[in-house]
């Protein structure tokens, strides 16, 4: 075999080796980081709730459970919702909050009668948890929107760095009946802005994202 042959199936066995080195390197980044998910994953699992919070009805039905945990940074909230079969227009998104509870004028904690008026329920959990005086939106217990599907089931899960799980014993977490607009309501005379119907309507959005009845609450307990 000549010189130069021998160099050419030298450079040919060299090149047909690189795509299988180059295959295992990634198997084996990929099984490092699959382990590694999977270990976050089970680590997550085996971290006990902070607080939880049992959300139930006006006539005390349990639909779901709200839990927080110390993230590390931030408060990590998962909520995991079922409504009854049965329930007429819950499918789609609804205000999702922390209330203070802290004014024994309306009554304490998660107080409804299923018979009154809806407007009526769960008002002694009182306003949002806000420690600023702030508008709705920036409000401490301004949470992200609960989405339910048709069949009632809904599940959230997300950080928030406005509020401890230390702070939220005895508050509320309530459920709104309707969409939350985060006060995001330009009202003016503009052509991409909006006239009120009243002072009501703006003093709702200011207070509440206009979310609407409360439908169900549940007091935050610390494990």
């Amino acid at each position: 075999m000549t010189h130069e042959a021998a160099k050419a199936v030298t450079t040919v066995t060299r090149r047909a080796r690189w795509p299988l080195a180059v295959i295992i390197v990634v198997s084996v980044v990929v099984v490092v980081v699959g382990v590694v998910l999977v270990g976050i994953a089970r680590a997550r699992e085996n971290t006990s709730a902070a607080a939880t919070a049992t959300l139930r009805l006006a006539d005390g039905r349990s639909i779901g459970r709200v839990e927080f945990f110390d993230g590390r940074p931030g408060t990590i909230v998962r909520a995991t919702i079922r409504m009854p079969a049965g329930m007429r227009d819950v499918s789609g998104y609804h205000g999702f909050h922390i209330h203070a509870n802290d004014d024994a004028t309306n009554g304490n904690n998660c107080v409804a009668d299923p018979n009154a008026p809806s407007k009526t329920w769960f008002v002694s959990a009182d306003g949002h948890y806000d420690r600023n005086a702030r508008p709705h939106g920036s409000h401490d217990g301004d949470l992200t929107s609960l989405f339910l599907m048709t069949d009632g089931r809904g599940t959230v899960e997300f950080r928030t760095d406005r509020v401890t799980p230390a702070q939220l014993a005895r508050r509320a977490v309530i459920i709104h009946a309707g969409p939350d607009n985060f006060g995001n309501v330009p009202v003016g005379a503009g052509p991409t802005e909006y006239t009120a119907n009243s002072a009501a309507a703006t003093e709702a959005t200011r207070k509440t994202g206009n979310a609407g009845d409360r439908i169900a609450c549940g007091l935050v307990e610390p494990r």
